[in-house]
């Protein structure tokens, strides 16, 4: 499966158990979220990640503009939420984007804080707040914590 390559993407949790429908990463005026699929401009559903080879990765938003903003945080802490970092964040906040050992198609990835001892990744909350925000949670490799990253194909 390899490393992710670098491009645009729409970034959709993996389904599970507890929420049987995906749901797409979206970066809008409620911060860090996950939506349904089109229940928010395409503009704040795409990401441009850029990855390094030693599998490194920014991931920013606007996808197509410079400056754009980061996904981040505030401190590496179990239950901190992702925000977007300023726009003039430097150097830009990286996460470790590792595939999933589970071979399902679209390939998982496990969305992880770089340089992180604790092993901390990116998840949906499980707190009751809508829409459902992201925060910091322990590493684990269950599906449900997992995202596809589907390529964004413009014209």
């Amino acid at each position: 499966m390899g490393i992710l390559k670098s491009g645009v993407y729409r970034i959709v949790s993996w389904p599970g158990e507890l929420v049987p429908e995906a749901r797409v990463l979206t970066a809008g005026e409620n911060g860090v979220t996950v939506t349904a699929p089109g229940a928010a401009p395409e503009r704040e559903q795409e990401f441009s990640v850029e990855v390094r080879e030693d599998g490194l990765a920014a991931i920013q938003i606007p996808a197509r503009l410079f400056p754009s903003r980061s996904l981040s945080f505030k401190e590496a802490e179990k239950g901190e939420r992702v925000i977007l970092g300023p726009v003039s964040d430097f150097p830009t906040r990286e996460w470790k984007i590792t595939p999933a050992p589970q071979k399902p198609h679209p390939a998982p990835f496990r969305i992880g804080v770089a340089d992180d001892e604790e092993s901390l990744m990116m998840a949906i909350s499980p707190k009751l707040i809508f829409p459902p925000e992201i925060e910091l949670a322990p590493s684990n490799w269950d599906l449900q914590n997992c995202w596809a990253f589907l390529p964004v194909e413009r014209d």
